[in-house]
């Protein structure tokens, strides 16, 4: 059996290193090409590279524009990596059914849900200790049948408490025409221009009539993903408007509000620190602190359920998991104090993104800034995510320059690998130039001369000039010819060369271009080439090498010292 797989695998072998040869130069080719348009483009590429990144930040604002509330997961990290946020307001606090109020009264009230009276007592202790407005986060729709009396106390305590702002819980849209709910009866609806009189609406609501006087929607609006990141403020149902529960807390509480959206996104309490919870079971039966007593009063609560499976909980821009709670009360606390978060407009991004493509390609096509190219990327990559950072951290702004940021890395290393493609085709480095068949004989013009007599600009527009005369392929050029850590290598660096390989027809017109006042710091040798013209070849090298280290050694040969008069 071996045998037979041995003999199977030696008969294929030759087959399977075609292919691995086919793949080796199919990629020197490529690169070969891509080293060759670098060269032969150069700035057009670079600004075709600007505009199809333009190209598709326009698309990005487009898509914006569709999908205005699309869920974008950079707020999300800027959130949870900013340095600082919004504290807590002192004047919410969160009363929580919590697993320590289920056990401290099982002994009185049983397992959950306890009887209705108990939670009527919570909203009477309430009322007691002076707090401003209630946010009530349980829905009770079906009566309980065996405490008909605590259901009706309550419905006392409901009408007892007008700053308590009950649950209306919005059913699936489909169910609407099946419904008998007229959205024009509810409390609280508001008629707009499209206000269908006949509508109805899927509905549930609480079953006491002194709830049914203050509701709120009870929904929340997370995003496609499930997590919630806005507060929706006002529900449009049928041309009808309704306030949220957290909206209609506030009303009940007399809150003078500034002008408040539809829909805000939540400046999350994720670096100062939590809002203050209160056990119910302390509520009733105590102790309560006194600096949490006066803390109450006056305050805005959120009486809610937190109890492991029981409480509802859902993701949020800052946490995997977070209770019902938390999120009400940070969004009574933006509303109340406008710190919701003002994202930046889709406008705003879109030229932010534009200036960042620009802006670089614009360095890069300029010779002079160069050698700062990396620097401006570095310095502008801070400054747009210190932006973001400051922004997110300090103000209720969120400014997310993250596409920016984005887009100028994308930008950077294309222009970079756009350079180097470039680079390593104009010096000829080997494995770059198998793309051109080698040139028969002919002769070699060596252009040597000093970075100090021709500056960089200088010596680029010189190559392109060659080129245009005998064709990318016939033009080498050296500049990174000695390197290392040796002792005379500040004097050698400074030596720079161009190999022109060039034909009879050709010279006039070389000599013409060296003619110009820009270029006569250019020295020039010329001889014979015995061989092809081929850079990928080492034979061309070792051809190459001692002519250019003679024109190296003429070229920075020290002046003779003038002699001292006697």
């Amino acid at each position: 059996m071996l045998a037979v797989l041995w003999t199977g695998l030696r008969n294929r072998l030759p087959g399977v290193l075609r292919l691995v040869q086919r793949g080796e130069q199919f990629q020197a080719w490529s690169l070969s090409l891509a080293a060759l348009y670098s060269r032969r483009f150069g700035a057009r590429a670079i600004v075709w590279l600007g505009v199809l990144a333009s190209a598709y930040a326009l698309y990005l604002y487009a898509m914006h524009a569709i999908a205005p509330d699309a869920p974008k997961a950079s707020h999300d990290v800027v959130l949870k990596t900013r340095w600082s946020g919004p504290a807590p307001g002192q004047d919410i606090v969160i009363v929580d059914i919590d697993e320590r109020s289920l056990a401290a009264l099982a002994g009185r009230h049983g397992r959950w849900p306890w009887p209705r009276d108990v939670l009527a007592d919570g909203l009477q202790k309430l009322e007691g200790l002076g707090v401003r407005a209630v946010l009530f986060g349980l829905m009770m729709s079906d009566p309980d049948k065996f405490n008909p009396d605590a259901d009706a106390a309550m419905d006392a305590a409901a009408q007892m408490s007008p700053f308590a702002a009950f649950p209306l819980i919005r059913l699936d849209a489909q169910n609407d025409a099946r419904s008998q709910l007229a959205v024009a009866r509810l409390p609280g609806a508001v008629a707009g221009p499209g206000a269908r009189p006949e509508a109805t609406l899927a509905a549930v609501l609480p079953l006491f009539a002194g709830m049914q006087e203050r509701l709120g929607v009870a929904n929340q609006a997370p995003d496609e993903d499930g997590i919630v990141r806005k507060y929706r403020l006002r529900w449009d149902f049928h041309g009808y408007q309704l306030p949220s529960q957290v909206l209609k807390t506030l009303e009940v509480g007399s809150a003078q509000l500034a002008p408040l959206p539809e829909q805000m996104a939540l400046n999350w309490r994720n670096k100062k620190g939590r809002y203050t919870r209160l056990s119910f079971s302390d509520l009733l039966d105590g102790p309560i602190p006194e600096a949490l007593q006066a803390q109450l009063k006056g305050s805005y609560v959120v009486l809610g359920v937190s109890a492991p499976g029981l409480g509802p909980t859902r993701p949020t821009a800052v946490a995997a998991i977070e209770d019902d709670n938390e999120i009400l009360a940070t969004a009574l606390d933006d509303a109340l104090r406008g710190s919701y978060l003002r994202v930046l407009p889709a406008w705003g991004a879109l030229a932010i993104n534009l200036l960042t493509i620009w802006g670089l390609v614009w360095v890069s096509l300029r010779p002079a800034l160069g050698e700062a190219f990396n620097r401006v990327f570095v310095l502008l990559q801070s400054g747009l995510g210190g932006i973001t950072l400051l922004s997110a951290s300090y103000t209720n702004y969120l400014i997310d320059l993250s596409d920016s940021m984005s887009f100028g890395l994308s930008v950077f290393a294309l222009i970079k690998l756009i350079q180097s493609m470039d680079d390593r085709w104009s010096r000829a480095r080997p494995g770059f130039r198998r793309l051109r068949r080698p040139g028969e004989g002919g002769q070699v013009l060596v252009l040597a001369y000093t970075g100090e007599r021709l500056p960089g600009e200088s010596a680029r527009e010189l190559q392109g000039a060659l080129e245009g005369i005998v064709g990318h392929a016939n033009v080498v050029r050296i500049d990174d010819l000695f390197g290392g850590e040796s002792f005379v290598r500040s004097a050698c660096a400074r030596f720079r060369c161009v190999l022109v390989h060039a034909t009879e027809p050709q010279r006039p017109a070389i000599e013409a271009l060296l003619a110009q006042a820009a270029w006569q710091a250019v020295e020039r040798t010329a001889f014979e080439l015995d061989i092809d013209w081929d850079p990928e070849q080492p034979a061309f090298a070792r051809e190459m090498a001692p002519r250019v280290l003679d024109c190296a050694a003429r070229l920075l040969q020290p002046e003779p010292a003038a002699p001292v008069a006697a």
